[in-house]
């Protein structure tokens, strides 16, 4: 073979082993990538920067660094999800749903502009395609809490609760170390009215053994009001007076464990620890009728007419026509001496509700410790036959009747003057 052609031959060979896209770029090319390569690393040091600045609600500051990531480098996802979120912080959420648009016009599609999207809708109160939209993300990233309780939320929104505490349920394990999670399934319980489930869940140990300065803060709270209203006043006790003692979360609504608090003690026959709760709170706030209520049911107890018709009062002002407010005021008045004022009161009461038990009891027992036990047997009378199984009225007409002389006969008996005032017929009710 002639060595001329074997040389051109391997050279030929070794011509075809070098890849032709590995050609050495041209000084412009590689100056251009060179570039492109510093803007990317500027852009993602200013997206840090945006980062702490949004960690400490610098909001419009975010939104100023985040445009000049973008400029710099207009393929990071995360960019966008910061100027989208600082807008909706800002206020603005037709300018962050602009920035979850661009971020998809540019070809990017995370999770997070999902939710965010979610997000602007829910405000929007569109919330089908918000939930939409959260179901994406979830499908995109199934393990985040964030998302997941977004979706659960808005179905509570949509009126399908018992569909999103199903959904809860189902997800269970996966979220078995979330209290937020934990959380929202007992609120949706309570919602739906089952009390004891909501009550098992805020046990729930993610949400005990979460920091009581955050979240469980809150829930302790839930909880405790939730026990109180189930009547389990021992254990409402335990969990809402360190809240007083010692305010640990800012969130905390003082009046409603104050509230809670005294209603326990009331029920478990502790009028003076009620009162030593509801005290100065009551002063501070005369617009809350509930607490001006309490403090005069745990007054009455000591004898403090005084501190009882004072709150009363207060309590009337702002629900003039609250009928229970008026039978604590009668008895009030009772246990102060005062039977003719407690009487007129009850009087007036039963003309807009004849039918009120309580009311004629209360009546019954006024008119007997006035030595009226006739009329006093013929009160509890009208009060059975309204409630048949009412024990007060039995058991209070059993008194009347060993007080009072045997009654005349019916043709000669006479009707109390006093009670024809509410005109009643019980059994035609």
């Amino acid at each position: 073979m002639n060595p001329h052609h074997a040389t051109c031959k391997l050279l030929a060979a070794a011509l075809l082993l070098v890849p032709t896209a590995c050609h050495r770029p041209t000084h412009t090319e590689a100056r251009a990538e060179a570039q492109q390569r510093w803007s990317e690393v500027r852009g993602r040091v200013k997206v840090q920067l945006a980062r702490q600045q949004f960690d400490r609600g610098q909001f419009a500051d975010v939104v100023r660094t985040i445009e000049e990531a973008i400029a710099l480098d207009p393929s990071c996802a995360d960019a966008y999800t910061l100027l989208a979120k600082s807008n909706l912080e800002l206020a603005k959420p037709a300018t962050a749903e602009q920035a979850v648009l661009a971020a998809w016009q540019a070809g990017l599609d995370t999770p997070d502009l999902h939710y965010l999207a979610g997000v602007i809708l829910e405000q929007r109160d569109q919330l089908e395609p918000a939930l939409s939209q959260y179901e994406k993300a979830r499908e995109m990233n199934d393990a985040n809490a964030d998302y997941f309780i977004a979706q659960v939320e808005c179905l509570v929104a949509l009126g399908r609760a018992a569909e999103a505490l199903k959904l809860v349920d189902e997800n269970a394990d996966r979220f078995d170390d979330q209290a937020s999670v934990a959380i929202l399934g007992a609120r949706i319980a309570a919602m739906l009215g089952d009390t004891d489930d909501a009550i098992r869940r805020y046990q729930h140990p993610s949400v005990v053994l979460t920091d009581p300065r955050r979240t469980s803060g809150l829930a302790a709270q839930e909880l405790g009001l939730l026990l109180a209203h189930a009547g389990r006043c021992t254990e409402a006790v335990r969990t809402l007076r360190p809240m007083v003692d010692d305010s640990v979360n800012s969130t905390a609504d003082t009046g409603a464990i104050r509230r809670g608090l005294a209603a326990c003690y009331l029920t478990l026959d502790e009028p003076a620890l009620a009162r030593a709760v509801l005290a100065d709170y009551a002063r501070e706030h005369s617009d809350d009728v509930a607490s001006q209520v309490l403090l005069a049911r745990s007054a009455i107890p000591a004898g403090d007419f005084l501190t009882a018709l004072r709150a009363i009062d207060l309590a009337r002002q702002r629900a003039p026509n609250d009928h229970d407010i008026g039978l604590l005021l009668a008895t009030t008045l009772w246990r102060r001496g005062d039977a003719r004022s407690a009487e007129s009161v009850l009087i007036d009461l039963l003309a807009d509700d004849p039918y009120d038990v309580d009311a004629w009891c209360l009546l019954g027992e006024v008119l007997q410790s006035t030595d009226r036990a006739e009329e006093a047997r013929e009160v509890f009378e009208r009060a059975l036959a309204i409630e048949p199984d009412s024990r007060w009225a039995a058991q209070a007409k059993r008194s009347a009747e060993r007080l009072a002389p045997p009654p005349p006969s019916v043709e000669t008996s006479p009707a109390p003057q006093k009670l024809s005032k509410p005109q009643i017929a019980p059994a035609s009710r």
